[in-house]
C-alpha cells in the first residue's frame, strides 16, 4: 500500500520493511481522518509475486497476491480451493482516539492452488494498542473466520474439527520464526491466541457472536496480567489432553451475560495439530446446567489473537492454517 511514498507489504517470504514509526504516523493520521468522517488513509493495495492475471481472482496464472487492511471491523473472503474464509482485522474495542491501529497483511494463492481444500490464507498482523480500561481492555479480535460450509451444525452431528496451525508472535513490524516470551514480557505485550466458538439451541443464534447463549474458547497462549480468561479467580473446572496438549477450562459469565467456557493450554503451543472437538463434547459431562449440550448448534468458528495492548509494536504471523470440520450427518 503506497501512501505518500511509504509502503506496508508483508511478502510472500514473510519480509517488511521496518516501518514503525511510518505505521504510528499513518495510525495517527487516520484515527483523525475517521473521526471527522473523511476516507481513510489505508486502503488495501495487492503485490504480485509471480506471473498471471494481474487483476486476482480465480485466474489460471501462478501467482500470490498480498494486500494490507486497516479497516475498523469489516472482512474479506478471498477465493480458496474449498472451505470458504472470512479474515477481518475486527477492532471491535477500538476507539481510533485513542491511538495505535492493527494493519492484516493478507497472503492469497489467486489461482485457488492452496494445498488442501481447508487450507486458509496466509496471515499476519502488525498492531499497537494504549492499555484500555479494565471493564473494556480488548482492542481487537483479529481473526479468520470458518465462512459458510458445515455450520451451523449440532455439536451431535459432528465428526471431527481438526486444526492445523503454526504461528508466531514477535516484537516490531516483521514476522518471526519464533516466538521469544521474554522479549514479549519486556515489552508488556498483552493478548492471547484462540479459538473462538458461539453455541446455541436457536440454530441462527448460534452464528451471531452477541446473541449466542454460550461462547467455548480455546487459548493457546496469553501474555500479560490483562489476558485472562472468565472465571479465573474461581479456578480450573476440568483438564483434559488433546494431541499431547493439556489444557484446563474456566467459567464465568461475560457483560452480556453469557456463559463464557475457556481451555486454556498450560504452556505456549505455537504448533498443533489436533481434534477440537474433544474439548467440546467434555462439557456434556460436567454436568453443569450452565454448559451446552449435544443438541446445541455450534455456528461461529474462528482463530485469532486477542489484542489488549502493547508498548511497542508487535506482529502475529499465522503462515500455516487449514481447519477441517466434518459431520457425521446432516445436522
Amino acid at each position: 500500500m503506497a501512501v505518500l511514498g511509504m509502503t506496508f507489504i508483508v511478502n510472500f517470504a514473510l519480509l517488511i520493511i521496518p516501518i514503525g514509526v511510518t505505521l504510528a504516523v499513518l495510525f495517527g493520521l487516520d484515527a483523525q481522518r475517521t473521526a471527522s468522517g473523511d476516507t481513510p488513509i489505508f486502503t488495501p493495495q495487492p503485490t504480485i509475486i509471480g506471473g498471471g492475471n494481474p487483476d486476482g481472482g480465480g485466474g489460471s496464472g501462478n501467482k500470490l497476491t498480498t494486500k494490507t487492511y486497516c479497516q475498523k471491523s469489516y472482512g474479506i473472503t478471498p477465493d480458496t480451493k474449498g472451505q470458504e474464509f472470512t479474515l477481518n482485522p475486527n477492532q471491535w474495542g477500538w476507539d481510533p482516539s485513542e491511538g495505535g491501529g492493527l494493519c492484516m497483511n493478507v497472503t492469497t494463492y489467486d489461482n485457488s492452488t492452496y494445498p488442501t481444500k481447508t487450507t486458509a490464507p496466509e496471515w499476519s498482523i502488525t498492531w499497537q494498542y494504549p492499555q484500555g480500561p479494565e471493564n473494556q481492555p480488548v482492542h481487537a479480535f483479529p481473526n479468520v473466520l470458518v465462512d459458510g460450509g458445515v455450520f451451523p451444525a449440532t455439536v451431535q452431528s459432528l465428526a471431527k474439527i481438526g486444526l492445523d496451525v503454526q504461528w508466531t508472535y514477535g516484537i516490531g513490524n516483521i514476522s518471526t520464526k519464533t516466538t521469544d516470551e521474554t522479549s514479549l514480557t519486556a515489552d508488556t505485550l498483552n493478548a492471547n491466541v484462540a479459538v473462538d466458538m458461539f453455541l446455541d439451541a436457536d440454530k441462527t443464534n448460534s452464528g451471531n457472536s452477541s446473541k449466542a447463549h454460550y461462547e467455548v474458547m480455546v487459548w493457546f497462549a496469553d501474555f500479560g496480567a490483562a489476558a485472562q480468561p472468565i472465571g479465573l479467580a474461581q479456578g480450573i473446572v476440568s483438564t483434559i489432553i488433546v494431541n499431547g496438549t493439556t489444557f484446563n477450562l474456566y467459567y464465568g459469565t461475560n457483560s452480556l451475560k453469557q456463559n463464557v467456557l475457556t481451555w486454556v493450554a498450560s504452556e505456549t503451543t505455537d504448533n498443533f495439530n489436533g481434534d477440537l472437538l474433544p474439548l467440546i463434547t467434555k462439557l456434556f459431562t460436567l454436568n453443569n446446567a450452565n454448559f451446552p449440550s449435544a443438541t446445541d448448534y455450534l455456528g461461529y468458528f474462528a482463530f485469532g489473537s486477542e489484542a489488549y495492548y502493547s508498548d511497542d509494536f508487535v506482529t502475529f504471523n499465522v503462515p500455516h492454517l487449514a481447519i477441517d470440520v466434518t459431520a457425521t450427518s446432516t445436522a
